[in-house]
C-alpha cells in the first residue's frame, strides 16, 4: 500500500474519504456475513430439532414391540432382610409364602494347628472343586509354604488362610468359592503329606449303596418262622405310596423283596417307625341283675334282685418277645432259611440303624420280617444301605463350615438349592436372593406394575410436547428487522413457511390422533380411551389448538390394569398375523418420523447440507469481495496520492513564481 500524506498538500482528510468510500463497497460483505449467521442459525436450529425427533422416535419405540412393559409386574417382600425378590412378566399375580430353614454355606476346612518350625514332607495333592480339579507339587517345607503353594495353583477355586492360633502354631484355612454341596472341597493326592498337615482323617466314604424299599400289598404273607406266635389276631395296612407299613394289634408278617440285595461288613438296615397304644378302660367287674329272691334274717323277710359279678378274664401273654414290636432278615445259607429278628423299644429312637452287616455278611437279604405283639407299629421308608469308600479320596479332619444347600419351604413344599442369589426356579417369574434364615414364612406379593408403562408414556408425552413447542419456535411469524437478527432462538421464526416441517407437524399430529385396529377381545383404539388427550372436556380452542397432550394419571393407570393387551395392541400390533409389527400408533409415529431422521441422507440432514453449503458460497464469496475491497482501496490510495502530488508540485511552481517576481523588484530598488 503506497504511503499518503493524508491531505497535506490539498488540505483534504483523504483518509477519511478513503475509509468512507470503503466503507460503501464493503455492504455487500455485510450482507453476506448476515446471511452466513442466519445460516448457521438455521443449522443449528435444525440439529436441535433433529435432536428432538430422534429422542420422540425413541420413546416410541419404547411403547411397542419388546421394550413394551404393560404386563410388567413387581414383587414386595414382607422382610427383604430375609429374602429379596424381583418378578419377571411371566410371574402370576398373587401371594406366595416361602420359609428360609437353611442358607447355602460355602465348604471350609483347616488344617491342624502346627509349629512354625514344623517341616512338612514334599508330596503331590490336588484339590478338587465343582469337578475342577488343581494339582499342586509341594516341594516340602513349613506349613506357610505349603499355603503359598495351595493358594498359586488354586486360587480360582478356593480362598486361603495362613492364621496364627497362639503365636505359636499355626493353622491354613481353605474356602471353597462355590456355594452349596456342589462346592464342596475334595482332597487327593499323599497321604503322608496330608496326614501330617491335618488336613485329612483317611478315606472318605464316596456315596451309599442302597436298596430302598417299597411296599407292596401282593408280597406280604404269613411268617413261618420258629418265633410264630399263637392265635394272632392282627391287621396290615399299606401306604399309598409304599413308603409305609402299618400292623395293628399281634401279628407277625413277611415281606418279600423285589431284589436280591448282598450285605456286607458295612450293610446297614435304616427305617423309621412309630408306635402307638390306646389305653384299655380298665373294668374290675361285670355287674348283671337277676331274678328277684327273698332272704330271710331272724324272722325278717327281705326281697332283693340276684346279683351276680362276672369278672372278665385276662389275655394269655406271649412270653416269646417282651418288645411291642420289632423288624427282622431273613436269608439262606446252602439252601436253609437263616433270620435274624431285632426288637424294638416302642419308645426307642424314631430312627433306626441296624447293623445287619455283622450277622449276614456274605449272604443275601431275601425278606423282611415285621412285627406288633400289642397296638399299633408302622414301618417307614427301610433301605439296606452300604457305605462305599472312596479309591484315594480322603475325609477332611477339621470342618469348619460344611456345604449346604439352600433350605426352603414353599407353600409347605421344602426345596433345596446350591445357592443364595439368583433363584429364579423357585417361585414362577421371581428371582430371589436370601439373606438369612426365617421363623415365619415371608410373604411374596406379586402385582402389576404401573410404574414403568405409565413412567414411558408420560415420558413421550412429554418429548411430543417439547417438539411441539420447538416446532412453533421455529415457524412463527416474528416481526424483525431483518430475519434471523434475533439472538433467541425461540424468536427468531427461522423457518416461518417451511412446507416440510409443517407438513411433519400435521402428519404428527394425525398419528396422535387416529383410530387404529386391534385383533384382542377389548381393543384401545385411540389414545383418550387411556386418558392421554388435548385436554380436558371444556377447554380453551387455544389450549386444543395448541396440540399438546395431557395425562390424566388415574385413569391410564386404570386402563392399563385392566386391559394391559388392549393398551399394548395400540401402541403396536399385528394385524396380518405374521408375527410381525405393522400397525398401531407409536409404530406408525416411527414410520412418519423415518424420512426427516434415518441414518443416510433424510430431510433434515438434506437441509442442514443446504445451509453447510450456503455458509461455504458465502465464505468464498465473501474472500472475494474482501479481495476486490483491498484492490479498490489501494487504487483509491493511489488517485489520491496522484493528486496530492499534483497540488504540491502546483503549489511549488506557484510559490517559485512568486519569490522570481518578488525578488526581481528588490534588485531595482
Amino acid at each position: 500500500m503506497p504511503v499518503t500524506m493524508g491531505g497535506m498538500a490539498s488540505g483534504v482528510d483523504t483518509d477519511s474519504i478513503i475509509n468512507k468510500l470503503v466503507e460503501v463497497e464493503s455492504q455487500p460483505i455485510k450482507q453476506l456475513q448476515r446471511g452466513k449467521y442466519l445460516n448457521n442459525q438455521k443449522k443449528e436450529a435444525l440439529k436441535k430439532l433433529s435432536s428432538q425427533l430422534k429422542d420422540l422416535e425413541e420413546k416410541a419405540r419404547d411403547l411397542y414391540g419388546f421394550r413394551a412393559s404393560y404386563d410388567e409386574k413387581k414383587a414386595v417382600s414382607s422382610d427383604t432382610t430375609v429374602i429379596e425378590a424381583t418378578a419377571s412378566k411371566q410371574a402370576d399375580s398373587g401371594s406366595n409364602r416361602v420359609e428360609v430353614l437353611q442358607l447355602a454355606s460355602y465348604h471350609k476346612v483347616t488344617t491342624d494347628a502346627i509349629e512354625y518350625e514344623k517341616k512338612l514332607p514334599a508330596g503331590k495333592i490336588s484339590i478338587t472343586v465343582n469337578g475342577v480339579e488343581k494339582k499342586i507339587n509341594f516341594k516340602g517345607g513349613g506349613l506357610k509354604a505349603l499355603n503359598e503353594a495351595i493358594r498359586e495353583e488354586a486360587d480360582d477355586i478356593i480362598a486361603t488362610d495362613y492364621i496364627s492360633t497362639d503365636g505359636t502354631k499355626y493353622v491354613i484355612g481353605l474356602t471353597s468359592k462355590i456355594p452349596g454341596k456342589k462346592g464342596e472341597i475334595g482332597v487327593k493326592g499323599s497321604e503322608e503329606l496330608l496326614k501330617a498337615s491335618g488336613l485329612i482323617n483317611g478315606e472318605k466314604i464316596k456315596s451309599q449303596d442302597d436298596f430302598p424299599v417299597v411296599f407292596d400289598r401282593k408280597f406280604f404273607s404269613s411268617y413261618t418262622g420258629e418265633k410264630k406266635p399263637e392265635d394272632q389276631d392282627g391287621s396290615l395296612d399299606v401306604g399309598k405310596e409304599g413308603k409305609e407299613a402299618t400292623v395293628k394289634g399281634e401279628l407277625w408278617q413277611e415281606y418279600e423283596l423285589p431284589f436280591k440285595a448282598d450285605i456286607k461288613k458295612d450293610t446297614i438296615l435304616k427305617f423309621s417307625f412309630t408306635y402307638s397304644k390306646e389305653e384299655e378302660e380298665k373294668v374290675p367287674m361285670k355287674v348283671e341283675t337277676g331274678p328277684e329272691d327273698e332272704i330271710n334274717v331272724k324272722g325278717i323277710k327281705l326281697k332283693s334282685y340276684n346279683i351276680s359279678r362276672i369278672r372278665p378274664l385276662s389275655k394269655k401273654e406271649d412270653k416269646k418277645f417282651d418288645s411291642a414290636l420289632g423288624i427282622g432278615i431273613i436269608s439262606s445259607e446252602d439252601g436253609k432259611r437263616v433270620e435274624k429278628i431285632y426288637p424294638i423299644e416302642k419308645d426307642a429312637a424314631k430312627n433306626q440303624e441296624i447293623p445287619v452287616g455283622r450277622d449276614f455278611e456274605g449272604k443275601q437279604a431275601l425278606k423282611l420280617v415285621l412285627y406288633c405283639s400289642d397296638g399299633s407299629a408302622v414301618f417307614i421308608e427301610p433301605i439296606l444301605s452300604t457305605p462305599v469308600k472312596a479309591q484315594g479320596d480322603f475325609e477332611l479332619k477339621n470342618t469348619i463350615a460344611k456345604a449346604e444347600n439352600a433350605k426352603l419351604k414353599v407353600e409347605g413344599l421344602e426345596i433345596e438349592r446350591d445357592k443364595n442369589e439368583g433363584l429364579n426356579d423357585v417361585v414362577k417369574g421371581l428371582t430371589l436372593n436370601l439373606k438369612r434364615t426365617s421363623e415365619h414364612p415371608v410373604e411374596l406379593k406379586v402385582s402389576p406394575d404401573l410404574d414403568k408403562p405409565v413412567q414411558k408414556i408420560k415420558e413421550f408425552v412429554e418429548t411430543y410436547n417439547k417438539y411441539l413447542e420447538l416446532h412453533k419456535a421455529l415457524t412463527k411469524a416474528v416481526k424483525v428487522d431483518k430475519p434471523g437478527e434475533s439472538e433467541k432462538l425461540q424468536e427468531s421464526g427461522l423457518f416461518m413457511g417451511d412446507m416440510a416441517l409443517v407438513r411433519l407437524e400435521n402428519s404428527l399430529k394425525t398419528t396422535i390422533g387416529a383410530s387404529y385396529p386391534a385383533r384382542v377381545e377389548k381393543p384401545v383404539k385411540m389414545f383418550n380411551q387411556m386418558g392421554v388427550s388435548t385436554g380436558k372436556v371444556n377447554s380453551s380452542w387455544e389450549s386444543i389448538k395448541e396440540g399438546k397432550l395431557v395425562v390424566e394419571d388415574d385413569e391410564l393407570r386404570r386402563v392399563i390394569v385392566e386391559n394391559p393387551d388392549g393398551v399394548k395392541e395400540f401402541f403396536g400390533t399385528d394385524t396380518d398375523g405374521d408375527n410381525k409389527i405393522d400397525n398401531g400408533m407409536a409404530y406408525t409415529l416411527v414410520k412418519t418420523l423415518n424420512p426427516y431422521i434415518s441414518s443416510g441422507k433424510n430431510i433434515i440432514e438434506s437441509k442442514i447440507d443446504f445451509e453447510d453449503n450456503s455458509i461455504k458460497m458465502a465464505n468464498e464469496r465473501i474472500t472475494r469481495q474482501e479481495l476486490h475491497i483491498k484492490q479498490f482501496e489501494e487504487k483509491l490510495r493511489k488517485k489520491f496520492a496522484v493528486m496530492e502530488r499534483s497540488i504540491s508540485g502546483a503549489k511549488s511552481q506557484q510559490n517559485w513564481m512568486k519569490n522570481q517576481m518578488g525578488g526581481g523588484n528588490q534588485s531595482e530598488q
